[in-house]
């Protein structure tokens, strides 16, 4: 585990140095951005390589204002069987208090029961979710092949509303392609993974 954790942190080194060249080129500013999000090693150690890889560079200075780096990654939801959602895309998550999260790769919860939502913490393992992870919801449009922005909102008591093009899928071949919607994140759905409130 330590090999792994000192190969991320090279990998983080390697990028953070990278970006710093690429600022001092275009004569930008190399201060350090206190808005961005560093894992926690726990999380860190939970965490596929290939979402590692994902969140390496997930924001680039563009004159004044920050803004999420498009990177050819496909906005996709995969519904896993009795767990969380894992959304991979270029991400703008906003949260309940009207924060703002960018990312490729969130891993959200679906039970109800996360502690620190709209993020899973594994408490469906606690709780027990019994879900198969299906998808009956029929698409409402084609596939598309170019990066997208897809901007998640998180209301309040209630579900994570999506504007922007997402596929959501399971490994049983089922998926659902549409522009916006709304996904259950209370675990009571008749139409899980979608909400059915509204």
């Amino acid at each position: 585990m330590e090999d792994a954790t000192k190969a991320l942190a090279k990998t983080i080194a390697t990028i953070n140095s990278d970006s710093v060249r690429e600022d001092l080129d275009s004569g930008g500013d190399t201060s350090p951005q206190p808005d961005f999000e560093v894992a926690r090693k726990d999380q860190v150690d939970n965490v596929s390589t290939d979402e590692k890889a994902l969140d390496r560079w997930f924001r680039e200075q563009k004159g004044n204002k920050r803004v999420p780096k498009r990177l050819e990654v496909p906005n996709e939801a995969r519904v896993t069987s009795g767990g969380p959602l894992k959304i991979t895309g270029n991400i703008t998550l906003i949260g309940e208090d009207g924060g703002v999260t960018h990312a490729n790769h969130l891993t959200l919860c679906r039970c109800g029961a996360s502690r620190s939502k709209p993020i899973c913490d594994d408490q469906h393992l606690d709780v027990e979710f019994l879900d198969a992870g299906n998808i009956l919801t029929a698409s409402d449009c084609m596939p598309v092949l170019r990066p997208q922005t897809l901007t998640i909102t998180c209301i309040k008591d209630g579900p994570l509303n999506y504007r922007g093009y997402l596929r959501v899928y399971n490994n049983k071949g089922q998926e659902c392609l549409s522009m916006q919607g709304a996904l259950c994140r209370c675990g009571k759905s008749t139409k899980k993974p979608f909400c059915d409130c509204q």
